[in-house]
């Protein structure tokens, strides 16, 4: 398949999708992500304490999430980077933003969702940084969607036919059992599943190989440090991120949404799972090797 039909992975519809995993190669999707263009950006800034610059992802920066961000972190320096249309991608808009962060010469930089509905106050968090070691990555104190476990599965038979019966009642396990039909074709052994989800039933999942503290949708960075690969489209980038950082996480605790910007549909789960097939690339190009193990 050529990249446009590809496309449709993101510009179809659900049955698109289903057609599509079940035709194209997983060394095909790859080589559609890794040229698909990304979205143009545009900061808008809000002066503040320089100390701590906090970097917001969003598709509208005059937008009801933004305004609340505001709040949120008021008195700290913000940079919304404003994104939006077909090409839209998280871990861009988080590097330009963390490039432009780097340019203020602060001591840390906040990357957070948009969708946050309380935060604990900027001089809570500088107090709790004051005593962080030499980590590169420093999570918020364990919330739904930040620092939160995910496990790395070798997913069996029997519990990709489970994903299908229990289908209609969650839209992943849906997603995820038609897809993974199609497993040796897209190159996909390993599976990403957030551990609360599975509970007790994990190693009914099959081979744990590796239990993650993914930072999730809060993460604070030392100026100038690693960026996201931008290869992944809307998911999974945060993931790797915290696989591959040295982290710690501190007592300051965050709130904020579900789904507010992409949703928790089937759509999305479908969209999304190009980047179970990149991440598994990743594994076998031992791109990740010396992290995959459990905890």
């Amino acid at each position: 398949m050529n990249n446009d039909e590809i496309e449709r992975l993101f510009q179809g519809d659900l049955r698109d999708l289903y057609y599509l995993y079940s035709k194209v190669k997983g060394e095909e999707v790859i080589k559609w992500m890794k040229e698909r263009p990304k979205q143009q950006v545009s900061f808008h800034e809000e002066g503040g304490d320089q100390e701590i610059v906090v970097v917001i992802p969003t598709a509208d920066s005059n937008g009801d999430l933004a305004r609340r961000a505001r709040e949120v972190y008021r008195n700290a320096h913000i940079i919304f980077v404003e994104s939006r249309g077909p090409f839209f991608n998280y871990a861009h808009s988080v590097n330009e933003g963390i490039k432009r962060a780097n340019e203020l010469k602060p001591s840390w930089i906040v990357v957070s969702n948009d969708d946050v509905t309380y935060a604990d106050s900027i001089a809570k968090l500088k107090d709790e940084l004051s005593v962080v070691s030499n980590a590169e990555l420093i999570m918020a104190s364990p919330g739904k969607y930040h620092t939160y476990p995910v496990l790395l599965v070798k997913v069996k038979e029997s519990f990709i036919k489970g994903m299908r019966v229990m289908g209609p009642l969650l839209a992943p396990a849906e997603v995820y059992g038609k897809v993974l039909r199609h497993r040796e074709r897209l190159g996909v052994e390993v599976i990403t599943v957030i551990e609360s989800m599975v509970g007790p039933f994990k190693r009914l999942a099959g081979e744990v190989v590796a239990r993650v503290i993914n930072a999730g949708s809060f993460m604070i960075l030392k100026p100038e440090s690693r960026l996201m690969d931008e290869t992944f489209i809307n998911s999974h980038e945060d993931l790797v991120f915290s696989l591959v950082s040295k982290s710690e996480i501190v007592n300051y605790k965050v709130r904020e949404m579900r789904g507010a910007s992409l949703g928790f549909g089937r759509l999305r789960f479908a969209r999304t799972f190009v980047n179970e097939i990149y991440f598994n690339h990743l594994i076998r190009s031992g791109l990740l090797k010396g992290k995959m193990t459990e905890e």
